[in-house]
């Protein structure tokens, strides 16, 4: 069964966790690296957000290779998604039901590393189950410490089993087995959701993408927050993890403005060292 928070109306109308609620969810997401927070967001705006996305990057997906996205699977397209029109606004990188669990499983001490947006096309295959990136994996204590990355995950399109929603293992994000043992493991919950609700992901959580089955594209907008010091260089080896320019960075509210630090950052393949490019 996926682990689905549900808000009450006390909640939803003053638009705050009541302290105890978020106490829960904070217990849930360290046990299991996961869960599905139901209708943070509002039905409209994600279905402006999915028009505003459908606009500007469909083009992008009607070729067979197409440009300024990354293939990570069959028919399966990441695109960087400019911080701009709807997607800038605090809406979507500070709501309400979502920031205060960021906010406590980070310390406080978090910014935005990458924002994205995954499209299945009709015929995307079964992903590869994986880890989105794990660290100090050699060393002993690796599954005690907290989170280093927390995926904001926000289906545009309502995700059922036609179109292929997301499959996780729940309490992998804190388990030894490798990805090999893990896929074989039937301890998984494919996560559908209707719009309007999302799901936070420990980076460490053992998951992958199920084939879409369906005749429509398939977006999924991934917002990543992360420890001010962790890098994605895994996901991000060619591609720029987060597109904010100068004008839109200045419609930032400014308490907000130095979660996006890492704006236009150029990925590794770019990096000089020792005058080479590596």
């Amino acid at each position: 069964m996926v682990n689905t928070i549900e808000f009450s109306k006390p909640e939803h109308q003053s638009q705050r966790i009541e302290e105890t609620h978020l106490d829960e969810i904070l217990k849930d997401f360290r046990r299991d690296g996961y869960v599905v927070l139901k209708d943070a967001f509002s039905k409209d705006y994600i279905h402006t957000l999915y028009l505003t996305f459908m606009s500007k990057y469909e083009r992008y997906l009607t070729n067979e290779s197409p440009n300024g996205a990354v293939e990570l699977s069959s028919k399966r397209f990441q695109i960087s998604v400019d911080v701009k029109d709807a997607f800038n606004s605090p809406q979507l990188y500070a709501n309400s039901f979502v920031f205060p669990v960021i906010a406590q499983l980070f310390n406080n001490q978090f910014i935005i590393n990458s924002l994205t947006c995954v499209a299945s096309l009709p015929g995307a295959t079964k992903m590869s189950g994986h880890f989105d990136a794990r660290i100090f994996t050699w060393h002993p204590v690796a599954t005690l410490l907290p989170p280093h990355a927390v995926g904001l995950l926000i289906p545009l399109i309502p995700f059922n089993q036609l179109n292929g929603p997301t499959r996780v293992w729940p309490g992998s994000h804190r388990s030894g087995p490798s990805s090999a043992e893990l896929v074989d493991e039937l301890n998984f919950v494919d996560a559908e959701m209707d719009t309007g609700s999302c799901m936070l992901m420990d980076y460490r959580l053992f998951h992958s993408g199920n084939p879409n089955l369906s005749e429509q594209i398939r977006p999924l907008l991934y917002v990543n927050y992360s420890a001010p010091w962790y890098y994605d260089e895994i996901n991000f080896k060619t591609q720029v993890p987060l597109l904010v320019d100068d004008a839109n960075f200045n419609q930032i509210p400014k308490s907000y403005r130095n979660l996006f630090v890492r704006r236009h950052l150029k990925p590794p393949a770019s990096f000089q060292v020792s005058g080479q490019t590596t």
